[in-house]
């Protein structure tokens, strides 16, 4: 995406204010999504956060028993 961003970007020649570098940025971006591939297991990343949050949470509960017994 930032390849594209900087090739789109390329094209101006005097940047007269912040607004106008949004605006590039977000043409940039636009220009860029039309490139994106959907993730192919999408509806699988429920089941991946629930599994993540879960070994996050053990392994956080086995380092609150650690600070506590030193």
């Amino acid at each position: 995406m930032n390849a594209v961003i900087r090739q789109v970007c390329r094209n101006v020649k005097r940047w007269r204010d912040a607004q106008m570098a949004l605006r590039w940025t977000a043409a940039g971006m636009i220009e860029a999504a039309k490139g994106f591939r959907r993730l192919k297991a999408y509806r699988q990343l429920p089941i991946l956060k629930a599994a993540l949050e879960k070994h996050r949470s053990a392994s956080e509960a086995t380092v609150d028993h650690a600070a506590e017994a030193a």
